[in-house]
């Protein structure tokens, strides 16, 4: 079974239903295309970004989980889903907010190749990690980084 072995929970700023975690050697790159099969996530080697259904949403609660094997998850909990393959020279994360600025993000534990996951949960009255409509906080995204070549049990 795999072990977690970094979480980070952070708010960030949506601008234009959108936001970004980007390599640090990759900043600046621009907006990639959309991941093959999905409508929500865009990515390259070096980053992803993220849009909200709802473009009126101005935070989401971000939660990026490092594994040192596949991650194990509740995909009826976590309904949306893509997962897919980045290629990270440093493994020093930033959240691209748009105009709301860059902030910093997580670092794994070593550069190289990653896979991800990616859940989006966007129902106010089910947000996990205490998020509430008082928080202004509209939806939810889990990121779980696990290295390249790990071998999933079935």
């Amino acid at each position: 079974m795999a072990r977690m072995s970094i979480a980070m929970q952070q708010d960030v700023y949506v601008v234009d239903g959108m936001f970004g975690l980007v390599d640090e050697a990759c900043e600046g790159e621009g907006l990639p295309d959309r991941a093959p099969g999905s409508d929500w996530v865009r990515a390259s080697s070096g980053s992803v970004f993220l849009e909200t259904a709802d473009s009126l949403i101005i935070r989401a609660r971000l939660r990026v989980e490092g594994w040192d094997g596949a991650a194990e998850i509740d995909e009826a909990y976590w309904p949306d889903q893509v997962c897919l393959s980045l290629d990270l020279p440093t493994a020093r994360l930033l959240v691209d907010q748009s105009d709301a600025g860059s902030a910093k993000g997580p670092q794994l534990s070593s550069p190289g190749r990653w896979q991800l996951r990616i859940s989006r949960r966007e129902k106010p009255e089910e947000l996990p990690w205490g998020a509430a409509a008082s928080d202004l906080v509209g939806a939810c995204f889990l990121l779980q980084f696990w290295p390249d070549g790990t071998v999933t049990e079935d």
